[in-house]
Order: C-alpha cells, then structure tokens, then sequence
C-alpha cells in the first residue's frame, strides 16, 4: 500500500503534514546596533531585501501559473463534457466490455480534472497566506534612535520575513505541483478512451437489415384495379432520318 500512498499524495489528495522552515536561526540574536557597524548592517539589509524580492517574484510565478492551469483545465473539462453524448452515442454500438470500460475512463478522467480544478484553487486562498512584511510601526518605535539601530530592526524584521515567506511559497509550488500532476493523468486517461473508442467503432462489423416479414400479405380486390389502369399511349412522331437497307 506505499505506492497508493504515494500516488495519493502526489496527487494532494493524502496531506503533507508539515513544511519545515529552511533556515534554524533565531532572529532576536542578531545584535548589531553601534556606529562601528554601520556599514555592516546596511550590506545585511540589501542582502536580505534582495532575498525578499527574489521569493516575492517566485510568488507572482507560482500564482500566474496557477491561473493558467486553472483556465486550461476547466477549458478541457468543458469539451469532455460537450462531447460526452457523442461517446455515449457511439459507444452504444461497441460490445459491452468496451462500453463499459469507456464509461469507467471517462469517469476517471472527470475525477482527475476535478481533482487538478481543486488543487489549484487552494492557493488562492488568502486566508491560509498571510505573508510576512516588515511592520511600518518601526518607523515610529525607532523614531527617537539611531538609524543603526532601525536597520538592525529591520534586518530581524527580513529574517523573520524570509523564513515564513519561502515555506508558504513552499506549500503553494506544492499544490501546483499536484494539480499538474493531476491534469496531466486526465489528460492521457482522456486520449486512451478516445483511442480505445476509435478502435472499438473501427472493427464494428457492419451489419445489413433484414425485414422479416412473419404473414403472408393479402391484396384485395386485385382484379377491379387492374381493370381501373388506363392504358399508356405514345402521342408523339418518331421521325428516321437515316436509310435502312436491308441486304439479301
């Protein structure tokens, strides 16, 4: 049963149960605030901002992609279902194991893209994504001391900032990842009962209709309309333009 397990999870229907931080560090031990450090905290700060905006662009990524997996998805989702009749209709005169095999197929197939549908829609859940930003009440907390001493405050702040932003990207490129993997299984269990529907109509044998009569049918008064039949006569000239000779 492992690899139900983990089918189960790669496609985010069994839950990951925690996504650990990546870095261990405690923000409150970084303690530089002298004017001897000036320059230091200044490079740690452009440092971490530029680690900031790097996941910051990893966001927008992961939510634009989420967009479009999304659009594409329920895209594909309503043609199956538009063209649902006509495999139901075609399907009818396949024998019986591959009708039901086709109708088993296209369930499955639904199941998958609702399965990617759902996926993808958990990150767009803002509720569970709180991300982290630097407080603006450091503005007016550090308004009375020195401008180290704000950078350093400001420094914590993007560690702190840091940790707690990459793990909810984190779980975002999770979801994505599950609702691709998702879409992709609908994707080729749609093109095999597609397939497996053009191979069953391909060897249908064609059958003639046969009208089976079971009585003897019995015309009436056959004679009378007979009788009632004018006959047909031929009004128009014939006219031979050509010589017939007739040889001995």
């Amino acid at each position: 049963m492992i690899w139900l397990k983990k089918i189960l999870i790669r496609l985010g229907i069994s839950k990951i149960h925690s996504f650990p931080q990546p870095y261990n560090y405690v923000t409150n031990e970084y303690d530089l605030s002298d004017s001897s450090d000036k320059d230091k905290i200044q490079v740690h700060r452009d440092f971490l901002k530029s680690l900031i905006d790097e996941e910051n662009n990893r966001q927008n990524s992961i939510e634009n992609k989420t967009s479009q997996i999304i659009s594409q998805t329920s895209i594909i989702f309503s043609l199956v279902g538009l063209f649902i009749p006509v495999i139901i209709d075609k399907s009818a005169e396949t024998n019986l194991f591959l009708r039901i095999l086709i109708i088993i197929m296209v369930a499955v197939a639904f199941i998958f893209y609702f399965v990617s549908i759902r996926n993808a829609l958990k990150n767009f859940d803002v509720i569970k994504f709180r991300y982290a930003t630097p407080s603006p009440l450091n503005v007016f907390n550090f308004k009375s001391k020195s401008v180290e001493e704000f950078n350093s405050e400001l420094v914590r702040d993007y560690l702190y900032c840091i940790n707690k932003n990459i793990v909810l990207n984190n779980i975002k490129a999770t979801n994505l990842l599950h609702s691709h993997n998702a879409f992709k299984l609908a994707n080729a269990t749609t093109a095999i009962t597609i397939i497996c529907l053009c191979i069953g109509i391909f060897f249908i044998e064609s059958k003639d209709e046969v009208i089976k009569i079971e009585q003897p049918i019995k015309i009436e008064k056959i004679d009378s309309i007979i009788g009632k039949m004018q006959p047909l006569y031929i009004h128009d000239t014939i006219v031979i333009h050509d010589t017939i000779i007739v040889k001995k």
